[in-house]
């Protein structure tokens, strides 16, 4: 979640110097685990429970995950997503594995925020920020937050990642593939380039995907070819058209 040189973000005074931030989510359990169930549906004495399952396994994967990017990233900085004052158990147990899991890096200087205070930080001191370790919920929030506050969420790449690396990953923009503007020619490829670019990097090929980054670096930076949503006319296939002459 990066605001590139060229793009007029929302937030006013900030810019590219900002907002860089990585957010990991947890992809396989926590609050979309889709435990739970309906009684007495259509009557008034329904009941709808949805019910979160977070174990020490996954968080830890997770957590440990994000921990293992910070330590790579200039300043090593790692903000963790909770709400532990209020869901006295899933996440409670989640800041335990975060301090258990933060003595095995010393160097990453780890601190925890309530889910809404850092909403609020992401659009007031962006700046603070650098990773974001989140549950499938708050991750899920707070990418498409973190894509807004960069220009938008045509622009964001994204990645489900196998950390073991023993099944394949999958890559797409942060806010998925847009089905509602399918057809229409006005969908902003960038976010799903940049995920190539991710892919790329991901099988061990740094040099192409630092090519593809620079393609759309100098594309934005020009700030003449880009898509209704960063305030531009132009289609799906003149911005990709474009991206693929800088390559």
């Amino acid at each position: 979640m990066r605001l590139l040189p060229g793009i007029r973000g929302p937030l006013t005074g900030r810019g590219p110097a900002d907002v860089d931030m990585v957010c990991v989510r947890e992809n396989s359990e926590g609050e979309y685990a889709g435990v739970g169930g309906r009684l007495h549906p259509g009557t008034p004495h329904e009941v709808a429970e949805q019910t979160g399952v977070f174990t020490r396994r996954g968080t830890e994967r997770i957590v440990r995950y994000a921990f293992e990017l910070a330590a790579a990233r200039p300043r090593r900085l790692l903000a963790s997503a909770t709400k532990s004052n209020a869901l006295q158990h899933s996440m409670v147990m989640w800041d335990e594995v975060v301090e258990d899991v933060a003595r095995d890096y010393p160097a990453v200087t780890a601190r925890k925020y309530h889910i809404d205070a850092l909403a609020a930080r992401m659009v007031t001191h962006p700046q603070t920020l650098d990773f974001i370790v989140g549950s499938n919920l708050f991750g899920d929030i707070l990418t498409d937050l973190g894509a807004a506050v960069s220009g938008s969420l045509g622009v964001a790449p994204g990645a489900n990642i196998n950390p073991s690396r023993e099944h394949p990953s999958m890559f797409e923009p942060i806010h998925g593939s847009a089905p509602d503007i399918a057809g229409r020619g006005i969908a902003n490829p960038i976010g799903a380039i940049w995920a190539g670019a991710m892919m790329l990097e991901h099988l061990g090929h740094p040099e192409p995907a630092a090519g593809l980054l620079s393609a759309i670096v100098s594309l934005l930076a020009e700030g003449e070819i880009r898509t209704a949503d960063l305030g531009g006319t132009a289609t799906t296939t003149d911005v990709t058209a474009a991206l693929l002459a800088r390559i």
